[in-house]
C-alpha cells in the first residue's frame, strides 16, 4: 500500500535479508528504494556495492500495487523495462467500518522485488 500526499506523491524503502544469517554484514540483502512522483512508480537498487560478489537473491515477484488516494481517470500503467501495458483497478476500499478515500489497484505488475522497474500511470 502506497499512501500518496496532497500532491499525489510518496517515497519510502524495503530491506530483505535472509533474517537469519550474518550475510547481510557481506552485502547479502536487498535494499530498495520506491518513489512515486508525476504518476510513475520507481523501484530502485540504493544497496551498496560490497567488496565480495555476495548478493541477496529472491525471486518474490509484486503481486498488487494500491496507490491510496490516487487521483482517478487512469485506466491502464505501462510496465518498464517489459513495455507491458496493464489494466487498473479503481474504487472506494473498506477499512474498520470507515471508508477511505479512492484507491488504484495494480494486480499483477509481475516486477521482481530485486530488479530495477518503472510503473507509469498512463
Amino acid at each position: 500500500v502506497i499512501a500518496l500526499n496532497s500532491s499525489q506523491a510518496a517515497e519510502g524503502e524495503l530491506y530483505i535479508d535472509d533474517g537469519s544469517s550474518f550475510g547481510f554484514l557481506e552485502g547479502a540483502f536487498i535494499h530498495r528504494r520506491f518513489v512515486f512522483a508525476n504518476g510513475k512508480l520507481t523501484s530502485v537498487d540504493v544497496a551498496p556495492i560490497s567488496g565480495g560478489n555476495v548478493r541477496h537473491k529472491s525471486d518474490v515477484v509484486i503481486e498488487r500495487i494500491i496507490l491510496l488516494g490516487h487521483a482517478p481517470g487512469s485506466k491502464h500503467a505501462l510496465i518498464e523495462p517489459s513495455n507491458q501495458k496493464i489494466d487498473l483497478e479503481l474504487g472506494p476500499l473498506w477499512v474498520q467500518r470507515a471508508r477511505s478515500p479512492l484507491f488504484t489497484t495494480i494486480r499483477k505488475p509481475n516486477v521482481r522485488v530485486a530488479e530495477d522497474w518503472t510503473i507509469k500511470i498512463l
